[in-house]
C-alpha cells in the first residue's frame, strides 16, 4: 500500500512540476495537466531529457503511432522550432490529433498506417485505444493490463515511409520516433531508403512478447546495426505492475558516423 501511494505521488508530482520548465506556457500547461493529462503525458515524460533533444537540434521529427499527439504535443514544447509530420491510423484518434495539434505551426497530419506495404491493413483496435496495433495481442498482455481484454478487427490504410517521401520535406537532423505496439521492424523495413535521412531513431522496443509476432528488441537492434546505426541507451522504460520486470524501453540509435552519447 506505501508503494502504491509513494508511485501515485512521485506521478502527481511529475505533472504538476513539469508547467514550471515552460514558463512562458506554464499556465496553459498547468490547466492541461487537470483537463487533458492524456495529451500532457509525453511532455511530463519527456522534460528530463529536453536538454539531449535541444543539443541535437533536431529540425525534422517523423511521428510514427502518433495516436492523440501527447509525443507532437511534447516535441511542440521542447523544439518549438521543428516540423513535425504524425502518422495515426485510427479515424477517432486521428480526428483526436488534429484537434489537439491544429493551433500549432509547423505541424502536418496523415491518417495512415506506416509498414512494409502499400494498400489496407488488418488492425486490432482495443478499448484502451493506446495499445491498439497491427498485431494480435499475447495473454501475457491482457493479464498484466486488463484493462486491455477488449479488442476488435478493423482495415485501416497503410503506406511505406518510403513512398511518403515525396510528401515530406526533411531537414536535417531528422528524428524518426517510432511507437506501434510490436509493429516497429514492418515501419523500419518500409523506411530503408529515408533511413539514409535520418539521424536518430527513438523506438519502442520489447523484452516480453505482448504482441503476437512482434520483433524483439535483438531484432530491431540488428536491423538498426545493418543500417549504420549505434545503440545509444534507452529514455524510458515500461515497467510491470505484476513484477517490476522491464517489458518495453524506448531505445535510442544514432547514426554512427558522428554519434554522440546519449545523456539524460
Amino acid at each position: 500500500m506505501v508503494e502504491k501511494l509513494l508511485d501515485v505521488i512521485d506521478k502527481a508530482a511529475g505533472y504538476l512540476l513539469t508547467p514550471f520548465a515552460y514558463p512562458g506556457r506554464f499556465l496553459p500547461l498547468l490547466g492541461l495537466t487537470f483537463s487533458q493529462r492524456s495529451l500532457v503525458r509525453e511532455l511530463v515524460h519527456l522534460t528530463p531529457h529536453r536538454k539531449w533533444y535541444r543539443t541535437q537540434k533536431f529540425a525534422t521529427i517523423l511521428d510514427v503511432g502518433a495516436y492523440i499527439g501527447a509525443y507532437a504535443f511534447a516535441m511542440r514544447h521542447i523544439l518549438p522550432d521543428a516540423q513535425v509530420y504524425s502518422f495515426e491510423p485510427l479515424p477517432a484518434s486521428f480526428a483526436t490529433l488534429q484537434k489537439n495539434m491544429q493551433k500549432f505551426q509547423r505541424w502536418q497530419g496523415f491518417n495512415t498506417a506506416v509498414g512494409e506495404s502499400n494498400g489496407s491493413l488488418e488492425f486490432w483496435q482495443n478499448d484502451f485505444s493506446a495499445s491498439s496495433s497491427a498485431l494480435p495481442m499475447e495473454d501475457l498482455h491482457r493479464e498484466t493490463f486488463p484493462q486491455t481484454e477488449v479488442s476488435r478487427k478493423v482495415n485501416v490504410a497503410v503506406a511505406r515511409l518510403d513512398d511518403l517521401a515525396p510528401e515530406l520535406k526533411l531537414i536535417s537532423p531528422v528524428l524518426l520516433k517510432i511507437d506501434v505496439q510490436g509493429f516497429e521492424l514492418s515501419v523500419l523495413r518500409g523506411a530503408e531508403e529515408m533511413l539514409k535521412q535520418v539521424d536518430c531513431v527513438v523506438c519502442e522496443v520489447s523484452y516480453q512478447p505482448l504482441y503476437k509476432g512482434q520483433a524483439s528488441f535483438s531484432e530491431v537492434y540488428q536491423f538498426m546495426l545493418q543500417h549504420g546505426f549505434t545503440y545509444q541507451g534507452s529514455l524510458e522504460n515500461l515497467v510491470s505492475p505484476l513484477d517490476g520486470s522491464i517489458m518495453q524501453s524506448d531505445a535510442v540509435f544514432t547514426r554512427s558516423t558522428g554519434s554522440q552519447e546519449y545523456e539524460s
